[in-house]
Protein backbone atom coordinates (compact mmCIF):
# COMPACT_ATOMS: atom_id res chain seq x y z
CA UNK A 1 0.00 0.00 0.00
CA UNK A 2 1.33 3.26 -1.06
CA UNK A 3 1.01 6.46 1.62
CA UNK A 4 0.94 9.53 -0.26
CA UNK A 5 1.17 11.94 2.92
CA UNK A 6 1.47 11.75 6.72
CA UNK A 7 1.04 14.00 8.93
CA UNK A 8 2.89 13.11 12.10
CA UNK A 9 0.69 14.76 14.55
CA UNK A 10 -2.69 16.10 14.84
CA UNK A 11 -4.43 17.40 17.84
CA UNK A 12 -7.65 17.79 15.27
CA UNK A 13 -8.84 14.61 13.63
CA UNK A 14 -9.27 12.79 16.86
CA UNK A 15 -10.81 14.95 19.28
CA UNK A 16 -9.07 15.61 22.61
CA UNK A 17 -6.41 12.30 21.62
CA UNK A 18 -3.07 12.99 19.78
CA UNK A 19 -3.06 11.39 16.33
CA UNK A 20 -1.65 11.06 13.22
CA UNK A 21 -2.70 11.25 9.70
CA UNK A 22 -2.15 9.05 7.14
CA UNK A 23 -3.35 10.36 3.48
CA UNK A 24 -3.97 7.64 0.66
CA UNK A 25 -4.23 8.46 -2.96
CA UNK A 26 -7.68 7.89 -4.80
CA UNK A 27 -11.52 7.91 -3.84
CA UNK A 28 -14.67 6.90 -5.35
CA UNK A 29 -16.48 9.79 -3.59
CA UNK A 30 -16.23 13.34 -5.12
CA UNK A 31 -17.16 15.52 -2.35
CA UNK A 32 -17.19 19.16 -3.65
CA UNK A 33 -16.15 20.26 -0.27
CA UNK A 34 -13.20 17.63 -0.35
CA UNK A 35 -9.68 19.39 0.82
CA UNK A 36 -7.89 16.70 -0.36
CA UNK A 37 -8.37 17.25 -4.13
CA UNK A 38 -4.55 16.12 -5.23
CA UNK A 39 -5.20 12.66 -3.55
CA UNK A 40 -8.51 12.43 -4.97
CA UNK A 41 -7.37 12.66 -8.89
CA UNK A 42 -4.18 10.95 -8.29
CA UNK A 43 -0.82 12.57 -9.81
CA UNK A 44 1.31 12.55 -6.40
CA UNK A 45 4.22 10.67 -5.52
CA UNK A 46 4.22 8.21 -2.73
CA UNK A 47 5.82 9.22 0.45
CA UNK A 48 6.14 5.84 2.00
CA UNK A 49 4.61 2.15 1.55
CA UNK A 50 3.03 0.35 4.18
CA UNK A 51 6.38 -1.19 6.04
CA UNK A 52 7.31 2.24 6.57
CA UNK A 53 4.26 3.21 8.36
CA UNK A 54 4.28 0.12 10.39
CA UNK A 55 7.52 1.15 11.30
CA UNK A 56 6.62 4.74 11.98
CA UNK A 57 4.33 3.54 14.18
CA UNK A 58 6.04 1.25 16.34
CA UNK A 59 8.10 4.24 17.35
CA UNK A 60 4.67 6.27 18.45
CA UNK A 61 3.78 3.56 20.62
CA UNK A 62 2.51 5.00 23.41
CA UNK A 63 2.74 8.63 22.35
CA UNK A 64 -0.12 7.98 19.99
CA UNK A 65 -3.73 7.68 20.80
CA UNK A 66 -5.43 6.99 17.52
CA UNK A 67 -4.40 7.01 13.31
CA UNK A 68 -6.50 8.65 10.77
CA UNK A 69 -6.49 7.73 7.62
CA UNK A 70 -8.25 9.70 4.71
CA UNK A 71 -8.60 9.30 1.10
CA UNK A 72 -7.94 6.02 -1.02
CA UNK A 73 -10.63 4.08 -2.12
CA UNK A 74 -12.99 2.80 0.78
CA UNK A 75 -11.49 -0.52 1.77
CA UNK A 76 -9.20 -1.34 -0.87
CA UNK A 77 -5.79 -0.69 -0.48
CA UNK A 78 -6.45 -0.54 2.99
CA UNK A 79 -8.04 -3.83 3.14
CA UNK A 80 -5.13 -5.28 2.07
CA UNK A 81 -2.71 -3.86 4.48
CA UNK A 82 -4.55 -5.06 7.06
CA UNK A 83 -4.81 -8.37 5.81
CA UNK A 84 -1.22 -9.23 6.97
Amino acid sequence: MDIHGLQKLTLLDFPGRVACTVFLQGCDLRCPFCHNGGLVLGGMEPVTDDAGLLDFLKKRRGLLDGVAITGGCCGGSFRRCCAR
